[in-house]
């Protein structure tokens, strides 16, 4: 696998460091926040304010204010009861895995867990008694609510599931949960680290696909570093759930994430500038979509920013017209590589008709 080396941050275009420029279609910056305006401007004004990092526990006797402001009007967006940052994706993952056994166990009697790991979850999730399963989402999920439904009531179950696959997108139909006959001994951990910022209404994620019943069962983690553009991570849900991991060593003894990152991001939740993003990030995935159809060589999802292909030939051919996507083993160096190709806000019409060209004569 060839790598290429870069100085500069990619937006609509790359440069590599031996001279070559190209048309960039990768990453995750789907909203294009790493050149926004509005983001470089709130960051500014937040750093001269709060300075350039801030090295401290978030249960120190003296506590910065815009943490706790800015998971208020997070918590706002997500029309969660209650929201908590900390300093990645992966972090927020494991946080919460770490202390989902005392979440449960402050809402249930019973001290034995089953944990259900779907097809491909992230790392984040994973736990010491992570197994891979070979089975496809839909089928997995479906006899997980019936082996859940089976089993005599005594049991947790903790469920662990991305809310869309990746690196090879898919989507997920979470409404099959809605069938657990006693969600009050289930709860349902999601990781919206590529839906947050780009699916479901104004970017809001996966929620609205869940009964309120298993809402309530629910706890949300997600990176706030690729939709988003904020170098943290998120965890949300009901209120309970938050505190007891608020009172945790492992939420204790981390460092938070930059104080004027915190502050930006409460801005722009404020200003709905994420929502304006997504207006123009969808009209450019219609675009793309228009042009090339419903072609067997790209697996996608509706209204969802990534192209994907098994075809590792694309990328070369891609490369070879002046266009840069991915084409990697992830998460693990044994994992096949995927061709992916990801739109951003950033792209202009020029941008999309000249990728659309280049996929048409692939396929021809």
């Amino acid at each position: 696998m060839n790598t290429y080396h870069t100085s500069k941050l990619p937006g609509r275009t790359v440069t590599t460091t031996d001279g070559r420029e190209f048309l960039w279609f990768s990453g995750t910056d789907y909203l294009g926040m790493g050149h926004n305006e509005d983001f470089r401007r709130h960051l500014q004004s937040a750093t001269e304010t709060f300075g350039n990092h801030y090295g401290s526990s978030r249960n120190n006797s003296l506590r910065l204010d815009i943490y706790e402001e800015t998971e208020v009007q997070l918590a706002d967006f997500l029309q969660a009861p209650a929201a908590a940052i900390v300093s990645s994706g992966m972090w927020a993952g494991q946080l919460l895995m770490k202390v989902i056994e005392p979440i449960a166990d402050g809402h249930s009697n019973s001290n034995r867990f089953t944990y259900h790991y779907a097809p491909g979850v992230h790392p984040a999730l994973w736990g010491n008694t992570f197994q891979r399963t070979e089975l496809h989402w839909k089928e997995w999920a479906e006899q997980t609510v019936k082996k859940i439904n089976g089993t005599p009531s005594g049991t947790i179950h903790v469920i662990c599931s991305d809310a869309v696959g990746s690196p090879m997108v898919s989507a997920f139909d979470f409404s099959i949960f809605n069938a657990l006959k006693n969600p009050s001994e289930v709860w349902l951990v999601v990781d919206e680290s590529h839906s947050l910022g780009v699916v479901g209404t104004g970017g809001k994620g996966i929620s609205a696909q869940l009964s309120e019943a298993i809402l309530h069962q629910t706890i949300f983690v997600s990176s706030l570093n690729k939709a988003l553009g904020i170098p943290a991570g998120a965890i949300w849900g009901a209120k309970g759930a938050i505190d007891t991991l608020r009172k945790s060593p492992w939420y204790a003894g981390a460092s938070p994430p930059a104080p004027a990152y915190a502050y930006a991001l409460k801005a722009l939740l404020k200003d709905r500038i994420y929502e304006q993003q997504l207006a123009q990030l969808l009209n450019n995935v219609f675009r793309l979509g228009q042009q090339i159809g419903n072609t067997l060589l790209f697996k996608s999802i509706a209204g969802y920013p990534v192209f994907c292909s098994s075809n590792a030939a694309l990328f070369d051919h891609l490369l070879a017209n002046g266009i840069m996507a991915s084409c990697f083993p992830y998460p693990s160096p044994a994992d096949a590589p995927v061709t992916r190709i990801a739109i951003s806000s950033l792209h202009q019409k020029e941008d999309l008709d000249r990728l659309a060209e280049v996929c048409k004569r692939f396929i021809a």
